[in-house]
């Protein structure tokens, strides 16, 4: 290291030429590294949907989800089994142990669904296996309103979605509101019966009547043209001369037995902006996309199709970009503040702007270069990012803001190894020398500081994937520090000639200090017990402050929007799901907080929520005068006594909002006995709702939807040649209609349904009345072949592990944020409760300690990592341990500014925690340092006092730089600033509380360690004086 040092102050241009290079190589890295706000991140998750058209949650429930559950509980690396039967559709989460080859789990779970293929209903649709993606979540959200020739749904469906669907880097384009159209074939069941014909027949044969097929080829003159045979049915008006043939070899015509017209489908979505009836258009990415790269050219898109289309109107709701570009552009903007403010402390310090420069340039050689050491810094560690694969977001660029921090300490350092050099030296000699007696210092302050992130690096969960990039990140801007101080800085310490002014701004300051310190401290040292006391009193202190603090997975960041979530009772109609939800619209539309909002309901996706859910996104004025939390409590106390519905709300983000932790709170029971569970939970959700400190108390269960039962007699269909299934189906199309085609209607694709009127059999009497064929071609009614009555069902039945499960939700009052959670489950779990049902951990429960916990590991990894780099520095396990005792030091200060800020407990501050190790050490190794040369010119209690009054300015500096550089992310400055402020607030109030704890305690932990070794080896030693 000190050879590097020699040749960078002999080979000047050499140096230069090589700073060029890295800057050049840095820019471009810069402008090539994708921009996002978060890194993505993959959970280890494949979902399982299978649908079963007309099955009930109990039929599906019996008949695939508990098959499919015993299939691939016994897998590889899996380590849980979420199955949710909702109406139609079994849905089955199957979760990985992380680091688990998701190709290769996908390839095993196949094989697994398929063998069992034969075991679920025939007419169960193949069951579709997907991986669950957590970066999936629309980037851009259309409003599409206006008049146009037909239904907007259609015409928006068939001429703006492939206008998007086109771009190269959009994924995947969905809509909800409006009613699609399509053409109805309405059967009129006394001329069906009639001509003996049935619905599938008529389907058949429509099906079949709009073909076309190759039919070979004829050589025309010189010319080889193909030959096609076919009919295109292009309107209503074609559909109508379909020919039927009949058993008696007459044919009639579609006409003679249905009436053919356009029709709209059902209403089974809603989309509403500001309250006007429009279709709404999300938009996700490509993965290989970022969310800019896909808003960039949605929106210009979007311009070409306003021209294209004048009697549309196209609204952008959300844009995520928005927020990423502001976002990155606020941590450029922390990272220019930390630089100036850095140098600011710097000119404070030296009161020689040339000395402060140094730390921060390089100077010149034969040609005049100014370049910076903090942008080299950053040039080099872009460089190693983009080697790296790693983006440009809101972690590793707040990673490089921290490190603006920690870069300049060791410039600061040898910079100040340099000036005690010059006393006897020309500036030549002194910049070697002062490198010399620095490097040591320096090279274990940095190896200390990147060793913590090791740990960080091998952990793979959530945590893993979101801050690995700023581990590395951090460790590349040290390794490119210690680069910039033991070549640029004694580089520009030779060719600058700076001086250490007496008269710097804060000279007067330090010196008093000094002053200070040399009186105080031979009174202090020798008082080891009651130094001893003090550190024991102030680590209790600490943690009891930490055991005020929340505890949350993630914090939110206030991005102004409010997500909304209102379920309603099961099977209520689109008409009344409208008039249920109207009265809270009517709430978000009339609040002057409110810029405007997006309803919608219903959608093509999965949903694990099941019953009917209504999604609510309000997004708030920029210059609101309420925070989102408090606009959520009024929501939230106006909403309190709805009645029939669930509201649930939280803070909304245009970004993956997944690891984030909401103010809900949630209790789930589990048990093997689903009577048992739901008779259980029942009572549990009376018992809650009496008490004051929550509201809005609902059960996953509550709701049960009045079904009707069908109880086909298998004896009974036998002996007719039919099977339950088979009239099942036949049920399903007589009930839902059969999609016979799709036809070509003014160049749109149009379904084609072959269906009865919708009131044919809106009534048991009715149903019972429907008339079966058997296999000989006679008929009779249903009732003859089964039983009809009413049944409640639930709206979803959900298992984990082969077990049911309950979640019941509530909202903690305003007043009871605090304690509400804590209180509640302390309840349940002191209820009682019937032997078979049990108090279940919740998912978020569960990710939180899983996480936490996995933090916390690397924590005490890191804590060991750094006791063996020190040891191996200093040769001596027990300075290593003296050293560490500067660690519940910085508790003090580190629990006290989080319990200050009001800030919990969190994946960050967790984070914050990690990389305190790592930093707080560093005094201590400089201030031991300085203890073992002085020993060689003083007695030890001079040696303790003048390291500590000699140091004082370094050392300040160094915590000043660090925790100035640190305070515009501590104050949560910017868009997202709130997502890394836990690990600012750590950062700052334990490097402060260190710093100063660390000059006044560690000299008397100093003198104990050095006397113990004295009188292990039978030397004399001082009385421990208290």
């Amino acid at each position: 290291m000190l050879n590097l040092t020699k040749f960078a102050v002999r080979k000047p241009v050499t140096i230069i030429m090589c700073l060029l290079t890295i800057a050049y190589f840095g820019i471009q890295s810069l402008l090539g590294t994708k921009v996002e706000l978060t890194p993505e991140m993959e959970f280890p998750m494949l979902v399982v949907s299978t649908v079963y058209a007309g099955a009930s949650p109990d039929d599906i429930k019996d008949l695939i989800a508990t098959k499919q559950e015993d299939a691939v509980s016994s897998l590889d690396d899996v380590k849980n089994v979420y199955s949710f039967s909702q109406d139609n559709v079994a849905i089955v989460l199957v979760e990985y142990n992380y680091g688990t080859n998701i190709d290769t789990a996908y390839i095993n779970l196949k094989k697994a669904i398929d063998g069992i293929k034969s075991d679920l209903p025939d007419d169960a649709n193949e069951p579709n296996i997907m991986e669950m993606d957590m970066n999936s979540q629309p980037v851009i959200t259309l409003a599409v309103g206006g008049q146009v020739d037909g239904n907007l749904y259609t015409y928006v469906e068939n001429n703006i979605k492939p206008e998007l669907e086109k771009l190269g880097s959009v994924g995947e384009v969905s809509l909800a509101g409006g009613q699609k159209e399509y053409i109805s074939i309405k059967l009129d069941p006394e001329k069906v019966a009639q001509y003996g014909l049935s619905m599938s027949r008529i389907a058949q044969f429509v099906g079949a009547a709009d073909f076309t097929i190759p039919a070979g080829d004829v050589n025309v003159g010189k010319q080889n043209l193909s030959v096609s045979v076919g009919n295109d049915f292009d309107n209503t008006e074609a559909l109508k001369n379909v020919a039927i043939p009949l058993a008696n070899g007459d044919v009639i015509h579609l006409s003679d037995v249905a009436t053919v017209s356009n029709a709209l489908e059902d209403a089974d979505s809603i989309g509403r902006y500001n309250g006007q009836d429009i279709v709404s258009v999300s938009i996700k990415k490509q993965q290989s996309s970022t969310a800019i790269d896909v808003s960039k050219d949605v929106l210009k898109q979007v311009s070409v199709l306003e021209k294209t289309y004048p009697g549309l109107t196209f609204t952008v709701v959300n844009d995520s970009s928005d927020m990423i570009t502001e976002s990155i552009t606020n941590v450029f903007q922390t990272m220019i503040m930390a630089v100036i403010l850095s140098m600011i402390i710097l000119w404070l310090f030296y009161g020689d702007i040339r000395a402060s420069v140094i730390v921060f340039s390089a100077s010149e050689a034969h040609s005049v270069i100014v370049g910076t050491s903090i942008p080299i810094s950053i040039m080099l560690t872009l460089i190693a990012m983009s080697l790296m694969g790693f983006s440009l977001n809101v972690i590793s660029l707040t990673s490089l803001v921290l490190g603006v921090g920690m870069m300049v300490d060791n410039s600061i350092n040898v910079l100040d190894g340099c000036f005690r050099a010059k006393e006897h030296r020309n500036f030549f000699d002194a910049a070697i020398e002062g490198s010399r007696i620095m490097i040591t210092s320096i090279v274990g302050g940095t190896a200390t500081t990147c060793v913590v992130f090791i740990p960080l690096a091998m952990l793979s969960g959530l945590s893993g994937q979101m801050f690995k990039q700023l581990g590395f990140t951090i460790v590349f801007s040290l390794i490119a520090s210690l680069f910039s101080a033991v070549t640029i800085v004694p580089l520009c310490y030779y060719q600058w000639h700076p001086v250490e002014k007496e008269n710097a701004p804060v000279a007067g300051f330090i010196r008093k200090c000094q002053e200070i310190y040399r009186n105080i401290m031979p009174g202090i040292i020798p008082k080891t017990k009651t130094v001893i006391s003090a550190s024991i009193l102030l680590l209790v202190f600490s943690f009891f402050l930490a055991s005020r603090l929340d505890v949350k997975l993630m914090v939110s960041t206030d991005e102004g929007i409010v997500d909304v979530t209102v379920k309603t009772k099961p099977g209520l109609s689109v008409a009344a799901v409208n008039d249920t939800v109207s009265q809270i619209e009517n709430m978000v539309a009339n609040d002057e907080e409110v810029d405007h909002y997006l309803l919608t309901y219903g959608s093509s996706g999965l949903s694990t929520m099941g019953g009917s859910s209504v999604t609510l996104s309000a997004y708030l004025k920029d210059d609101r005068k309420m925070s989102t939390d408090e606009v959520i409590d009024k929501w939230t106390r106006e909403t309190e006594n709805y009645k029939d519905i669930s509201v649930t709300m939280e803070q909304g983000s245009t970004t993956s909002s997944s690891m984030s932790s909401t103010n809900q709170i949630e209790v789930d029971l589990q048990s093997t006995d689903y009577d048992a569970l739901k008779k259980a939970s029942d009572e549990l959700v009376e018992e809650l709702r009496k008490r004051e400190d929550v509201m809005q108390v609902h059960s996953s269960i509550e709701n049960a939807a009045p079904v009707i039962k069908v109880n086909v007699d298998p004896v009974l269909a036998q002996a007719e040649g039919l099977t339950p299934a088979s009239i099942g189906s036949l049920i399903y199309s007589n009930l839902s209609g059969i999609k016979a085609t799709t036809v070509r209607v003014n160049g749109e694709d149009t379904d084609v349904r072959v269906e009865f009127d919708a009131d044919k059999y809106d009534s048991i009497d009715k149903l019972q009345g429907m008339m079966i064929t058997t296999a000989t071609g006679t008929t009779l009614p249903l009732e003859d072949l089964a039983t009809i009555h009413y049944e409640d069902s639930p709206q979803q039945i959900q298992r984990k592990n082969k077990q049911y499960q309950v979640s019941i939700t509530m909202e903690p009052q305003s007043e009871y944020k605090k304690t509400a959670e804590k209180d509640v489950k302390e309840f349940v779990r002191n209820w009682n409760m019937p032997n078979e049902v049990e108090m279940a951990p919740n998912a978020m429960d569960e990710s939180m300690g899983s996480e936490i916990g996995a933090l916390g590991g690397a924590l005490i990894t890191g804590v060991f990592l750094v006791f063996v780099v020190m040891a191996i520095q200093f040769e001596s396990p027990k300075f290593s341990l003296m050293i560490m005792t500067t660690i519940p030091f910085s508790l003090i200060g580190s629990f006290g500014l989080l319990f200050l800020a009001d800030s919990p407990i969190s994946m960050v501050s967790m984070l914050g925690f990690l990389m305190l190790v790592g930093t707080v050490v560093n005094n201590g190794i400089l201030y031991v340092d300085t203890v073992n040369q002085f020993l060689a010119e003083m007695p030890l209690d001079k040696a303790l006092v003048e390291a500590g009054a000699i140091r004082m300015r370094p050392i300040l500096m160094t915590t000043g730089t660090t925790v100035i550089s640190m305070l515009p992310n501590a104050v949560a400055y910017g868009k997202s600033g709130a997502m890394m402020q836990g690990l600012a607030l750590v950062d700052v109030g334990g490097l402060i509380a260190a710093t100063i704890l660390t000059l006044i305690l560690l000299p008397t932990y100093y003198r104990l360690v050095h006397n113990m070794g004295r009188k292990a080896v039978g030397e004399d030693v001082p009385m421990v004086s208290d």
